[in-house]
């Protein structure tokens, strides 16, 4: 068995009000041999506040014993890099700022990272709000006509609008959103109770227990605050995210984009796979025959190491990026 070996590393972003260094991890096997030497790193970005303390430890590490270079982070803001950027405390209440536009910023600092490190250009594989702010990444990429990643492996994508139907009044909680100040503090989720109804990120009733234990299971584990790693966020946060869609952009931009592996859990109640459908209708690169919706798949709960579901994803991954590694 391939013997992974995790580094700790920082990279500097920067944001157009300034520069600042983010804390990153390395998952690598041990040792090369040829055949991984010919394989691409791999970025990997997680959905809502998360990175190596969510799923890239474990996404990291299954690529790793597979021969893959991977790098990730927290999101500034949460987790290993809560103290980096987008928090701010008033009395004792820490408010933290989810901006899918630093993330876009984030991911593309850390591509440049990890080329440079690795003297090749990385593939990028991201998770659901993820997902979105690498469309963004590489978007961004194909306007510049710059360097481009050479593979896009979006998991459970959604557009961030579609979520609000999770939402018990949508209309309501999205006005009533959008009349607070900015920096007004809300709740980090919405499950459709009193208590919740203005939070930021709506959950689907069925995932709520997913969330609460299974993702608390990684965040314990990396020595870091539990699952969502925050107790309020801006109502900036909501607004920002609402207005936050690249997809809007992908039949304006002329530029290159990678070839993608577009995979949805067929069973995910939280972002549908409707969403990962329409990307692929629209996604301007290649793509294969059809996004890859995979039965037995819900959001995460099949996110562990040894369940069948994810490892038959890992596989389906990997086999994409071989694929487009000559």
């Amino acid at each position: 068995m391939t013997k992974v070996i995790e580094e700790e590393f920082s990279f500097p972003v920067e944001f157009a009000d300034g520069t600042c260094e983010l804390r990153g991890f390395i998952f690598r096997p041990e040792e090369l041999d040829d055949a991984a030497r010919a394989l691409p790193p791999v970025v990997f970005n997680s959905g809502f506040t998360g990175g190596v303390s969510m799923y890239g430890q474990l996404v990291g590490k299954a690529l790793a014993g597979l021969g893959y270079r991977v790098t990730t982070y927290d999101v500034s803001g949460f987790f290993t890099n809560k103290d980096a950027r987008n928090t701010t405390k008033t009395g004792a209440q820490t408010v933290t700022n989810v901006s899918l536009e630093d993330q876009k910023t984030e991911l593309l600092a850390l591509i440049e990272w990890t080329r440079a490190r690795f003297e090749r250009m990385p593939a990028v594989a991201s998770w659901a709000m993820g997902s979105v702010a690498s469309l963004a990444a590489i978007t961004e990429l194909a306007r510049r006509s710059a360097e481009q990643v050479p593979f896009y492996v979006p998991m459970n994508y959604t557009k961030l609008s579609a979520l609000q139907g999770l939402r018990a009044d949508r209309a309501g909680a999205d006005a009533a959103l959008k009349a607070l100040d900015d920096d007004a503090a809300i709740p980090p989720f919405d499950t459709g109770t009193e208590a919740t109804k203005l939070g930021y990120y709506p959950l689907d009733p069925a995932t709520q227990a997913y969330v609460d234990v299974q993702l608390g299971d990684y965040t314990d584990v990396g020595g870091v605050d539990h699952w969502p790693g925050c107790s309020h966020v801006t109502a900036k946060s909501y607004k920002s995210y609402i207005a936050f869609d690249p997809e809007a952009e992908l039949t304006s931009v002329s530029g290159t984009f990678p070839p993608a592996l577009i995979i949805h859990g067929k069973q995910n109640t939280l972002h549908m796979p409707e969403e990962s459908e329409r990307l692929y209708a629209v996604y301007p690169g290649e793509k294969g025959e059809t996004a890859v919706i995979i039965d037995g798949m819900e959001h995460g709960q099949q996110m562990q190491a040894d369940h069948p579901v994810f490892q038959s994803m890992i596989s389906v991954i990997d086999a994409g990026i071989r694929a487009h590694s000559a």
